[in-house]
C-alpha cells in the first residue's frame, strides 16, 4: 500500500518533495505535503500559508488549517489521529494517506471542488463542524507546544543538570578533604603510639639487660629490705598502668570510626553520591561524634575509678610493704646468703633469659602461620563469591529461558483453544447458514408453508451438528461395504432420521399424534405385561443372569479423598502438615513406588503371624493378570499371587513373599523394559496401602489419580462397580418391543468410593515462580534426601536407569516443569468432569495464599468432608442392615433331569416356591380374584423345555429387530416421497410459469401495422375514409392479437391439462399407499410372530410335543402402478428380516436337523389405474383386510383354545362313564349270587356310584392349564388391541398424508389456473392500452412516431417507456400527534395506563413500586418514545420528589389521579359545567344505573368539545390535524371504566369526583360535595398555595361570575353525603390533629358529633357555610389528598404562562 501511495504522489501530483516508503511517517509530520496534496485537487485555498518548518508553531498551524478541509471530505480526523501523525507514530499517515486517497479519487469522478463542497453542505452540519474545529484547535494548542516552551525546557533541563553537577563536585570535594584529613590524623597518631611503644620495649629489654649483667653485691639487710617493697611496688603499678592502657586502646579501635579502615570509608564517601546518601551520611557522622563524647565521658568514669584504686592500692602495698620488711628483718636474721648462691641465681636469671627468647620467636613464628591461615581463607571465601556470583547470573539465565518457554507454551495453548473455539463457532455458523438457507429453499418449494415434521428434523440435525446438506449421495435400501466420510456422515444422519420417525411413531408423538378429529385423542397402547415376563423369563432360562463381583470389604475410613493440583501447588506440604496435626494418613504414589521397590531388594516375607484371610484377600487385591498375559515369562508368575520377584535365592522359593516385595518385583520388571509403570499395578498398591490404614482413621491421596483411567480403576477397585458397565449396557441393548414390570429393578448408581476429590488451583505463573525461586540450598537438600533416601531403601544395589521415569525429577531439574503442567492440563479437563459433573465430589481451594492460609482452607474443607462422611454413614447404618454374606449369595441354576424337563435347585426363592404353592392349592372350579398381567396375579412358570427357549429366544430378538428395522425403513420411504412430491409440485409450477413467458408473434403484426399506418400522408390522414380506413386497419389488428392470445390460451390450458393428467402424482400416491400397507403389513407380521411365540411357550408347559403350525402368511394388498401393456414386476416376498416358521414337531429334546423349505408369500396387487379409483377407499380396504386378518388369527387361537377345553371335558366324561359301568357290573353280580344262596334280602336301596378319585398331580395340571389359557387369552388380546389402535393410527395418518398431497396438487393446478387468467387478462389490457393510444393518434391526424411494443403482458412505448393504467387515489394518512417537550402524547397514556392497570388493577399502587416504574420507563433501555423528552431527562431525587407529591406521605398512590396529572393540560372544569356534566350524564342514563357504556358515553358532551373546524389541508399526502381534545375524551373513558365487565362501563360519577380535584384539596372537597350533593357550595378560605398560582385565582374569579340558575343554591349537607366524598378513591384522610380518624365508622362518628355541637341532629342537613367554619371540617378538608390535583409541571422545571391550564396546544 506504501509503494501505491508513494507512486501516487510523486507520479500523480508530483509533490515538491519526493517521498519513499520508510520515511513517510517523517515526511508528513509537519502537515505541509498534507496542505499540499489538498491544495493539488482545489481544496486547500490557504495553502500559502503553509509552513515548511518542523517546529511547534508551524506544526500547529498547518493541522489546524487541515482539518476544516478533512471533514469536509468525511475523513475521520480527530485529535488523537492528528497528533499520531505530528508525533510520527509508524502507519498513522500511511493510514491518513490512503483514506485521503480513496476519497479523493471519488471527489474527483465527481468534479466538485471545494467550494462546491461546503455549499451542498447542509447548515447544521457545516455549523457543527466549526463547533468542532474550534475545540479542535484548542485541544490541538494544549497539546503541541510551542518553540518558545521547548526552547525554556531545554535550558532548564540544562541548568537543572549543571545546578546537580556543580552541587554534586562540591560535595564530593568536601567529604574528601575531610576524609583525607580525618586519615591523616589517624596514622600520625597510630604512628605516634608505635613509636611510643617501640621506645619503651627497647627501654625496656635495655634496662632489662644491664639488671642482667650487672653483679649486685648485696646491701645491707637493712637498707636491701627496705629498697625491695618499694621496686616491687613500682613494678606492680607499672604492670598495671601498661595493662589499662592496651585495654584503652583495644576498646578505642573498637569504637573509633577510623576502625573502618580509608578503604572502606572511600568506598562509602564514592558510593554517597545522591541527596539522600549525603543525609543518611552526616546523620551518621553525627552519631559517631556523640558516641566519641559519650565514651570521653565513659573514660573519664574510668580514670576516676582508677584513681582511686591506685589510692586503695597504695595503702594496701604500704600495710604489705610493712610486713615485707619485718618478714625480711626476720629471714635476713634467719638466714645468711653467700656469694655463690648469688652467681648461682644470677645464672638462673641468664637461662631464664634465653627461654623467654625462644618463647617468643615461637609466638612469632605461630603469629605467621595465622595469617598465612587467614590469607589463604580470605581467598578461598572470595573463590566462594564469584562462584556463587557465576551459579546466580547461571540461575538468572535459567529463569530468563524457562519464562519464555512458559510464554512460548501459554501462547501455543491459547491459540489451541482459540482455534478450537474459532473452529466450533464456525461450525455452529455453517450450521447456522445451513438452516437459514435449507429454509429459504423450502419456503420457495413450498410456497412459504413448510411442514412441521420437516422443522422437526431440521431441528434434531441442528441440534446433534449434523449437515442439512448432502455430503455425498446414497442408494436408497444400498448402504456401502466400505462407507466413505461422507456417505458416513449421510448414513448416521438416516439413522438419527430414522430412529426419531420410530420413536414418534411408537409413543404417537409428533407426525403420529391421534388426529384431534377422530374425537377423544388416545395414549399409546400400554406395556403387555404377559408378554414381557415371557420374553424375560425365556431370556433368563437361555441366558441365566449372573452376580457382579463382589464388592471389596474395606474397614470403615473417616475420611476417603485425594489431593490434586499442579507441581509446586502445595499439595505436599500442606498435606504433611496435615498429616502431623490430625494424624490423617497421606499415601504419596512416589512413596509407596520407593516402599515396594525397597521391600523387593529387601525380600520382605509374610510374617508368621499373619491372618490367612488377610493373605488371601491381599493375593486378590493383589493379582495383576494383565502383567501376566504381558509378560514374557508367564510360567514363573501366578495369576493369582501376583509378580515373584526372580532375585530371590532359591532356598527361598518356599517362602511366600509379601504382597508389597511382589510389586516391587513387578514394577522393577516393567521398568527394565522400559516402560512405565501398569495403572494396574498402581492401583494394586494404593489398595495395599488403603488396607494398612487403620479402622476409622482417615487417608488422603497425594496426587493420585492423574489420568481419568486411573480414576475409573480407582473407583472400580475401592467400590467394586465397573463405572462404564452401564455404557456398554446401553450400547449392546437390542430392541425389545416389551419389557417385564417385574424384572427386578437396577440397582442405583452406587455412591462414590470417595469422600472428596480437592483441587488446588493455582496459575502457571504461580507454579513457575515457585519453582524458580527455590533457594539452591533447598534444592540440594531435597535431592540429597531423595538421593539418601534412594541409598538406604536399596540396600546398596543399584536400579535400572529405567526407574527415573516413573518417578519425579530432581528438584533444581526446570525442564520437566512445564511439560508436567500441560501434562495435568491435558489429563485435568476429563478428570474434572468425572469428579464434577459424574460424581459431584470436586471442592476448588485457591492455593495462591500463604502456607498457612492454604493449611487452614485445606483443613476446613477436609473436616466439613468428614462430618458429612459421618453423618451420611449414621444415615446409612439406620436403615436395613445386610449381612456380611451377602456377597456369597448364588442364583439358583435350573437343571435338567433325565426326561428333558427342566426342575429347579431347593434353593430357590421365597417368590418361586410360593408361587408353585399357590398354583397347586387352586382347586379346579375356582377362579383367582386378580385379572391376569394385574399387580396381584401370580404368573405361571411352569419347567420349559432348553431347546424351546433356545428356539424362542432368537425368534423372539429377530422378529424384534425386523420390526425396528421395517418401521424405520417405510418411515424413511416416506421422507423420500415427500421430498419427491415437494420438488415434482415446485417443479410443474415452474414449468408452467416458464411456460406462459414463451414468446409470441403479436409484436411482428404490430410492427407491420405500424409501418403501414405510418406510411400514410399527412394530407390523407384528414379525410374521414382515411380515418375509417385506419379505425378498421385497427379492429383487425386487435381482432389478429386477440386471436393470438386465444390461441396461447388454449394451447396453455393444454399444457396445464398435460401436466395434470400425466400420472406423476397418481404413481407416488400409490407409492405412499404401498408405503403404508407395508407398515400395516409389518402390524401384521408383528402380531402373528407374536402369537407363535405365545403359543408354542404355554403349549410347551404342558405339552412334550409342540402342534405343527400353519405355513400360511398374512399378506396386505399392494396397489399395482404398472401400465397394463408392461411386464408385472416380480412379487414381493415376504420381509427379508423375519424368521422362518419354524415349529418343532418332535420330542422337547431333539431338533429338527433337516432345513425347511422357506415359504413364500404371494403378494396381491390392486389396479389403480381405473379413475374410479378412491385412495380413501382403496386406505379403507387395506385397513380392513389387515384388521380382518389379525380378528381372524385371534379367533382361530380362540377357538383352539375352547376345543382343548371340550376335549378335556370330553375325556374326564368318558372315564366317569367307564367306572360307573364298572361299578353296575360288579353290583349285578352281587346280586346274582346272593339269589342263589339264600332267601331273598330285604329290599335296600340302591347303593350311590363311587366318586372318582382324583390325583393331586392332575388336579395341579388341570388348574395350570386353566390359569395358562387365562394368561394367553389377556395377552393375545392385548396385542390384538394394540395392533388394532397401530393399523388405524396408520390408516388415519396416511389418509391425513394422501389428503394433503392431493390438497397440494389441487392448490398447484389452482395457481397454475389463475397465472393463465391473469396472463389473458393483462394481454388483453395490453392490446387495449395499444388500442387507445393508436386512436388517440388517428383522431388527431397524426403519426406514431414512437415504436409501440407489445412484450407478453406489457405495452411499451420506444422499448423502454412502460404504459401503465392510472393508479388510484391513495388514502389520506390518519393524523398524528406531535411530540411536545413535556406533554404526554394519548398513545404515551394509553400505554402508561395499561401498564399501570397491569401491575395494581384495583388502582392503588405502593409509592416504592410507582417509583420503580417510573425509574424503568426514564431509564435508555426503555426506548426513546415511552415518555417525553422532559420526563427522559427526570434523575431519580425527581421521580422520589414526583412520587412524594403524590403520595402526600402515604404508603400507596391512586394512579388514576397521577394519570389525571400526567394527561395536562386540559381544561380544567367549574363546578357549574361539572354540575351541567352530571346532568346530562343522567339524562342519557335511562335506566338510572349510574353507569354508561362507551357509546352513551360518547353521545354526552363534556364540559370541554372537540375542534370542530379542523382545517383540511390541500394536500391529500398530508394527514389531518390532530383533535387532541376529542381523543383526551376515549382516554377518560379508558381511564375509569371498568374494564373487566364486558362491554365495558364507566361509573361517571366518581370519574366527575376525580375532576373535581384542585390545587387547594379544600377546594376540591368543596366541589366534590357539591356534585355529590347536586348542590353549588362555597368555601371562602384560601390556602397560602392558591395564592401563590394566580391563574387559580382567575379560574376561580371566572366560576364566581358563572351563575346558572337551574343549578339549586346551597340547601345543607348530610353525613352520608360527607363520608361519601371522603370515601372516594379508596385512600385514607389524613388530619394533621385527629391522625385516628381513618375508618369509616369512625369518621361517621366524629361527624354526628360535630354535627350535634352544631345544634343538628344526624339524619338531619347543615348548611355547608355553618359547617365549613368547624375546624374538625377544615382538618378533614384540608387533608383530603385525593382531591389536590399534583403541579408535575414544577417538578420538571417547565415554565408556565397564567393561563395555561386552561390552554390547549394541538396540531
Amino acid at each position: 500500500m506504501a509503494d501505491i501511495l508513494c507512486r501516487w504522489l510523486n507520479s500523480e501530483l508530483r509533490l515538491s518533495k519526493a517521498v519513499e516508503p520508510h520515511s513517510l511517517s517523517k515526511d508528513f509530520s509537519n502537515g505541509y505535503l498534507l496542505g499540499e496534496v489538498l491544495s493539488r485537487y482545489q481544496l486547500q485555498e490557504d495553502f500559502q500559508s503553509f509552513s515548511t518548518s518542523s517546529s511547534g508553531n508551524a506544526k500547529l498551524n498547518n493541522f489546524t488549517r487541515l482539518e476544516p478541509t478533512l471533514q469536509l471530505l468525511g475523513v475521520p480526523f480527530d485529535l488523537s489521529m492528528a497528533k499520531a501523525v505530528m508525533q510520527g507514530q509508524p502507519g498513522a499517515a500511511t493510514r491518513l494517506l490512503y483514506q485521503l486517497y480513496v476519497l479523493l479519487q471519488k471527489k474527483k469522478r465527481s468534479g466538485l471542488t471545494g467550494t462546491a463542497l461546503e455549499t451542498m453542505q447542509p447548515t447544521a452540519t457545516a455549523r457543527l463542524h466549526r463547533i468542532e474545529n474550534h475545540i479542535y484547535t484548542q485541544r490541538l494548542r494544549a497539546v503541541v507546544k510551542r518553540e518558545a516552551d521547548e526552547k525554556m525546557q531545554k535550558i532548564a533541563q540544562r541548568f537543572d543538570k549543571r545546578g546537580q553537577e556543580m552541587y554534586g563536585r562540591s560535595v564530593m570535594a568536601e567529604l574528601e578533604q575531610e576524609e583525607k584529613r580525618r586519615h591523616l590524623q589517624e596514622q600520625r597518631r597510630l604512628q605516634d603510639i608505635e613509636k611510643h611503644r617501640q621506645a619503651r620495649k627497647k627501654q625496656q629489654e635495655i634496662m632489662e639487660r644491664i639488671e642482667t649483667a650487672a653483679v649486685r653485691i648485696p646491701k645491707p639487710p637493712m637498707s636491701r629490705s627496705l629498697r625491695a617493697p618499694r621496686k616491687q611496688q613500682r613494678q606492680q603499678e607499672a604492670q598495671n598502668v601498661h595493662q589499662q592502657i592496651a585495654q584503652f586502646e583495644k576498646s578505642r579501635k573498637r569504637l573509633s570510626p577510623a576502625s573502618y579502615g580509608p578503604t572502606s570509608f572511600s568506598v562509602q564517601v564514592t558510593h554517597a553520591a545522591s541527596e539522600d546518601e549525603m543525609a543518611q551520611w552526616n546523620n551518621e557522622y553525627v552519631q559517631k561524634i556523640r558516641q566519641r563524647l559519650e565514651e570521653d565521658a565513659t573514660a573519664r568514669e574510668q580514670r576516676e575509678k582508677r584513681r582511686r584504686r591506685a589510692l586503695i592500692q597504695q595503702l594496701h602495698t604500704h600495710h604489705t610493704h610493712q610486713e615485707m620488711v619485718r618478714e625480711e628483718q626476720l629471714i635476713a636474721r634467719l638466714v645468711r646468703q653467700s656469694q655463690q648462691e648469688k652467681r648461682i641465681a644470677v645464672q638462673l636469671m641468664q637461662i631464664r633469659q634465653q627461654k623467654e627468647v625462644l618463647r617468643q620467636n615461637r609466638i612469632l613464628r605461630e603469629r605467621q602461620y595465622e595469617q598465612q591461615r587467614l590469607t589463604d581463607f580470605h581467598q578461598a571465601l572470595d573463590r566462594e563469591a564469584a562462584l556463587l556470583q557465576q551459579d546466580r547470573v547461571e540461575h538468572q539465565e535459567e529463569i530468563r529461558k524457562e519464562r519464555e518457554l512458559h510464554a512460548h507454551l501459554a501462547a501455543e495453548r491459547a491459540q489451541s483453544k482459540h482455534q478450537k473455539h474459532f473452529n466450533i463457532c464456525r461450525e455452529i455458523l455453517k450450521q447456522i447458514v445451513d438452516l437459514a438457507t435449507k429454509s429459504g429453499e423450502y419456503h420457495l418449494l413450498t410456497a412459504n408453508a413448510i411442514p412441521l415434521k420437516l422443522m422437526r428434523e431440521w431441528k434434531e440435525l441442528y441440534f446433534i451438528g449434523k449437515p442439512l446438506y448432502e455430503a455425498s449421495e446414497l442408494e436408497l435400501g444400498a448402504e456401502p461395504a466400505e462407507p466413505s466420510p461422507e456417505q458416513a456422515i449421510e448414513l448416521e444422519k438416516l439413522n438419527i432420521l430414522n430412529q426419531q420417525d420410530y420413536d414418534e411413531y411408537t409413543n404417537m408423538m409428533g407426525e403420529w399424534t391421534w388426529p384431534e378429529e377422530e374425537g377423544e385423542s388416545r395414549a399409546p397402547p400400554t406395556n403387555n405385561d404377559i408378554l414381557g415376563h415371557v420374553v424375560a423369563r425365556l431370556q433368563n432360562i437361555v441366558n441365566p443372569p449372573c452376580l457382579n463381583d463382589p464388592s471389596p470389604q474395606f474397614p470403615n475410613f473417616s475420611l476417603r479423598a485425594c489431593v490434586l493440583g499442579k507441581v509446586c501447588s502445595g499439595k505436599t506440604t500442606c498435606l504433611t502438615r496435615i498429616s502431623e496435626v490430625h494424624g490423617i494418613h497421606i499415601l504419596s504414589a512416589d512413596t509407596l513406588i520407593q516402599e515396594a521397590l525397597a521391600a523387593h531388594q529387601a525380600g520382605e516375607q509374610i510374617p508368621s503371624d499373619h491372618s490367612p484371610e488377610l493373605e488371601t484377600s491381599a493375593e486378590s487385591c493383589g493379582s495383576d493378570p494383565q502383567e501376566a498375559e504381558r509378560g514374557e515369562e508367564a510360567s514363573s508368575t501366578a495369576a493369582d499371587s501376583g509378580p515373584v520377584s526372580k532375585d530371590l535365592p532359591k532356598k527361598e522359593s518356599k517362602t511366600k513373599l509379601s504382597l508389597r516385595a511382589q510389586h516391587g518385583a513387578a514394577m522393577e520388571k516393567a521398568l527394565r523394559r522400559g516402560g512405565a509403570i501398569p495403572d494396574e499395578l498402581l492401583i494394586d498398591i494404593f489398595i495395599h496401602a488403603v488396607r494398612q490404614v487403620p479402622e476409622g482413621r482417615g487417608w488422603v491421596l497425594d496426587g493420585f489419580p492423574a489420568n481419568v483411567s486411573q480414576a475409573r480403576l480407582l473407583e472400580k477397585a475401592l467400590s467394586g462397580a465397573d463405572p462404564d458397565q452401564a455404557d456398554r449396557k446401553r450400547r449392546n441393548k437390542k430392541p425389545n418391543l416389551v419389557e417385564d414390570r417385574n424384572a427386578p429393578k437396577a440397582p442405583p448408581p452406587p455412591l462414590p468410593a470417595l469422600h472428596l476429590a480437592m483441587l488446588l488451583e493455582v496459575s502457571d505463573e504461580q507454579v513457575l515462580d515457585r519453582a524458580i525461586h527455590r533457594s539452591p540450598e533447598q534444592v540440594r537438600q531435597e535431592n540429597a534426601n531423595k538421593s539418601d533416601d534412594a541409598l538406604s531403601q536399596t540396600q546398596g544395589k543399584t536400579l535400572p536407569p529405567e526407574h527415573t521415569q516413573q518417578s519425579a525429577p530432581p528438584a533444581g531439574d526446570h525442564t520437566h516443569i512445564q511439560h508436567r503442567i500441560a501434562a495435568f492440563q491435558d489429563a485435568w479437563s476429563k478428570l474434572e468432569k468425572w469428579f464434577g459433573e459424574k460424581q459431584k465430589i470436586l471442592v476448588k481451594v485457591s492455593a495462591e495464599v500463604n502456607e498457612d492460609a492454604l493449611f487452614r482452607s485445606v483443613e476446613t474443607v477436609l473436616f466439613n468432608t468428614m462430618t458429612a462422611a459421618q453423618k451420611g454413614d449414621e444415615a446409612a447404618g439406620g436403615g436395613v442392615k445386610v449381612p456380611d454374606d451377602s456377597a456369597s449369595l448364588t442364583v439358583p441354576q435350573p437343571t435338567v433331569s433325565e426326561s428333558g424337563v427342566l426342575s429347579h435347585s431347593p434353593k430357590e426363592g421365597a417368590a418361586g416356591r410360593s408361587r408353585r404353592t399357590s398354583i397347586c392349592t387352586v382347586s379346579a372350579g375356582e377362579a383367582p380374584s386378580p385379572t391376569p398381567g394385574s399387580t396381584g396375579w401370580v404368573y405361571v412358570d411352569e419347567p420349559l423345555p432348553q431347546d424351546i427357549a433356545e428356539y424362542l429366544v432368537p425368534y423372539w430378538d429377530n422378529m424384534c429387530s425386523s420390526y425396528v428395522s421395517n418401521v424405520k425403513a417405510v418411515m424413511q420411504n416416506l421422507r423420500s416421497e415427500r421430498d419427491l412430491i415437494i420438488h415434482h409440485l415446485y417443479n410443474i409450477r415452474e414449468d408452467f410459469k416458464q411456460y406462459l413467458q414463451k414468446p409470441d408473434l403479436k409484436q411482428e403484426f404490430v410492427s407491420v401495422w405500424q409501418r403501414d399506418y405510418n406510411s400514410v400522408p399527412d394530407d390523407m390522414r384528414q379525410d374521414e375514409e382515411t380515418k375509417a380506413e385506419l379505425h378498421h386497419r385497427l379492429d383487425e389488428l386487435r381482432e389478429r392479437l386477440w386471436d393470438i392470445c386465444d390461441k396461447r390460451r388454449e394451447e396453455a390450458m393444454e399444457e396445464r391439462a398435460g401436466v395434470i393428467g400425466d400420472g406423476w402424482l397418481e404413481d407416488h400416491t400409490a407409492l405412499l399407499i404401498n408405503h403404508y400397507s407395508f407398515l400395516m403389513q409389518v402390524e401384521v407380521d408383528r402380531f402373528q410372530d407374536t402369537l407363535r411365540v405365545l403359543r408354542d411357550y404355554y403349549t410347551g408347559m404342558y405339552r412334550s410335543v409342540l402342534p405343527e403350525a400353519p405355513q400360511d402368511f398374512t399378506c396386505i394388498p399392494l396397489l399395482d402402478i404398472t401400465d397394463n401393456n408392461g411386464s408385472q414386476p416380480d412379487r414381493t416376498k415376504s420381509r427379508s428380516g423375519s424368521a422362518p416358521s419354524e415349529r418343532l414337531t418332535k420330542s422337547a429334546g431333539k431338533k429338527t436337523t433337516e432345513p425347511e423349505e422357506k415359504k413364500t408369500k404371494v403378494v396381491p396387487l390392486i389396479e389403480c389405474r381405473s379413475p374410479s379409483t378412491d385412495t380413501s377407499r382403496l386406505l379403507q380396504d387395506i385397513h380392513q383386510t389387515a384388521l380382518t386378518a389379525i380378528t381372524n388369527m385371534a379367533s382361530v387361537e380362540v377357538q383352539q383354545m375352547e376345543m382343548e377345553v371340550n376335549q378335556e371335558v370330553q375325556k374326564q366324561q368318558m372315564e366317569r362313564e367307564k367306572v360307573l359301568s364298572q361299578a353296575s357290573a360288579t353290583h349285578s353280580a352281587k346280586k346274582k349270587s346272593a339269589k342263589k344262596k339264600g332267601p331273598p334280602s330285604p329290599t335296600q336301596e340302591p347303593t350311590p356310584p363311587p366318586l372318582i378319585e382324583e390325583s393331586p398331580e392332575e388336579v395341579q395340571g388341570r388348574a395350570v392349564r386353566s390359569r395358562i389359557r387365562q394368561e394367553f387369552s389377556r395377552a393375545l388380546q392385548h396385542e390384538e388391541g394394540a395392533a388394532t389402535q397401530r393399523l388405524e393410527l396408520v390408516k388415519l395418518h396416511a389418509l391425513s398424508v394422501v389428503h394433503s398431497v392431493q390438497h397440494r396438487a389441487e392448490q398447484a393446478h389452482t395457481d397454475m389456473q389463475e397465472w393463465l387468467d391473469q396472463r389473458f387478462t393483462s394481454e388483453m389490457d395490453s392490446i387495449q392500452q395499444l388500442s387507445e393510444v393508436v386512436q388517440h393518434h388517428t383522431e388527431n391526424c397524426l403519426k406514431v412516431p414512437h415504436q409501440l411494443v407489445l412484450d407478453c403482458t406489457d405495452f411499451f412505448i420506444d422499448g423502454e417507456t412502460r404504459v401503465l393504467p392510472t393508479p388510484p387515489t391513495p388514502p389520506r394518512p390518519p393524523p398524528l400527534e406531535r411530540t411536545n417537550h413535556s406533554t404526554l402524547t394519548i398513545q404515551q397514556l394509553h400505554s402508561l395506563h395499561a401498564q399501570l392497570h397491569k401491575i395494581a388493577p384495583t388502582g392503588l399502587v405502593s409509592s416504592t413500586k410507582l417509583c420503580k416504574v417510573l425509574q424503568e420507563l426514564t431509564s435508555l433501555t426503555m426506548g426513546s418514545d415511552a415518555l417525553p423528552e422532559a420526563w427522559m431527562n427526570l434523575t431519580d431525587s425527581q421521580v422520589q420528589e414526583l412520587v412524594c407529591v403524590l403520595s402526600q406521605d402515604r404508603e400507596v398512590v391512586d394512579w388514576r389521579q397521577f394519570l389525571l396529572s400526567a394527561a395536562q393540560p386540559w381544561p380544567l372544569p367549574s363546578q357549574n359545567q361539572l354540575l351541567k356534566t352530571l346532568s346530562r350524564f343522567r339524562e342519557e342514563d335511562t335506566a338510572a344505573s349510574g353507569v354508561l357504556t362507551l357509546e352513551q358515553y360518547k353521545q354526552v358532551d363534556l364540559w370541554f368539545s372537540s375542534q370542530k373546524d379542523v382545517p383540511v389541508p390541500e394536500d391529500p399526502t398530508e394527514p389531518l390535524p390532530y383533535d387532541r381534545l376529542a381523543n383526551l375524551k376515549e382516554f377518560f373513558f379508558a381511564l375509569f371504566a371498568d374494564s373487566g365487565s364486558s362491554p365495558a362501563l364507566l361509573d361517571y360519577l366518581t370519574m366527575l369526583l376525580y375532576f373535581c380535584c384542585h390545587a387547594d384539596p379544600a377546594q376540591g372537597f368543596t366541589r366534590a360535595l357539591s356534585l355529590v350533593t347536586q348542590h353549588k357550595h362555597q368555601y371562602g378560605h384560601t390556602s397560602p398555595l392558591l395564592q401563590s398560582l394566580p391563574y387559580m385565582d382567575v379560574a376561580e374569579e371566572c366560576e364566581a361570575e358563572e351563575e346558572d340558575e337551574s343549578v339549586r343554591k346551597d340547601d345543607g349537607v348530610s353525613v352520608d353525603e360527607i363520608l361519601r366524598v371522603l370515601s372516594h378513591g379508596g385512600t385514607r384522610v389524613t388530619s394533621h390533629h385527629r391522625i385516628e380518624s381513618n375508618s369509616r365508622e369512625e369518621l361517621q362518628q366524629d361527624l354526628v358529633k360535630v354535627f350535634k355541637e352544631l345544634g343538628v341532629d344526624a339524619g338531619e342537613k347543615i348548611p355547608f357555610s355553618m359547617l365549613s367554619q368547624h375546624p374538625f371540617l377544615q382538618d378533614l378538608m384540608e387533608g383530603s389528598s385525593q382531591y389536590l390535583l399534583a403541579d408535575i409541571h414544577r417538578i420538571l422545571h417547565i415554565p408556565k404562562s397564567e393561563g395555561e391550564p386552561s390552554s390547549l396546544t394541538t396540531s
